[in-house]
């Protein structure tokens, strides 16, 4: 993950953060790697363990994996290995400052990791910069104020597990946010994400975009 606080939480729940997986997670990461297609270079900011990255390096000439927090790269070069994968590279760095040149990237991954930023515009600039003009950007973000039951339901949930959102994203203010930092939303929808001892469940905004200058 890559939020700023992630030598508290992120750190502590390397180990088990896979446990958190279920039949709506997996159906995301599905979705995204059909969005995403068949391309030589892919980045996941924000990867943690590494769920994501797998499942698009069985597509993808290559993925960039980076996270802020060594433990979860520690854990998917693990998982890496295990399962025979040799097509990521593994970055131990801010999605503040990307250490890659400009317009590399087919796609930019950025997974249920806006809201635990401070300054998520930082990151997407970023995006866009690595960004080749004809690639995409699939920010898939947890949108706690889309209603206020889900609003209840994950500030429950964030004072039993000590996770912090730096911002309450609705689907809209999600895709201002994105607009704001040189893209252009292409597609968006709502998507509730259901956790065993949660029903209903929390609300995720599903946003794809491209660099504003490739939309005519």
């Amino acid at each position: 993950m890559a939020s700023d606080d992630y030598t508290s939480f992120w750190a502590e729940n390397a180990r088990t953060f896979d446990k958190q997986s279920n039949p709506d997670i997996d159906a995301l990461i599905k979705r995204i790697c059909r969005d995403v297609g068949r391309v030589q270079r892919v980045l996941d900011v924000a990867a943690g363990t590494g769920n994501v990255s797998l499942a698009m390096a069985r597509q993808a000439g290559q993925v960039d994996a980076l996270d802020l927090e060594p433990e979860m790269i520690a854990v998917l070069r693990e998982k890496a290995a295990a399962s025979g994968v040799d097509n990521i590279s593994f970055h131990v760095q801010s999605a503040y400052e990307l250490d890659f040149p400009d317009r590399v990237f087919d796609a930019v991954v950025i997974l249920n990791s806006l809201h635990v930023m401070k300054t998520p515009e930082a990151a997407l600039c970023e995006a866009r910069r690595v960004l080749r003009s004809s690639g995409v950007l699939l920010a898939p973000t947890y949108c706690h104020a889309e209603t206020r039951d889900n609003l209840e339901r994950y500030l429950h949930c964030a004072s039993r597990s000590g996770h912090k959102s730096h911002h309450l994203f609705t689907c809209d203010s999600l895709c201002t946010l994105i607009d704001g930092c040189g893209f252009e939303v292409m597609k968006r929808e709502t998507v509730e994400i259901n956790y065993e001892e949660q029903s209903p469940g929390l609300m995720l905004g599903y946003v794809v975009a491209c660099p504003a200058s490739a939309v005519s």
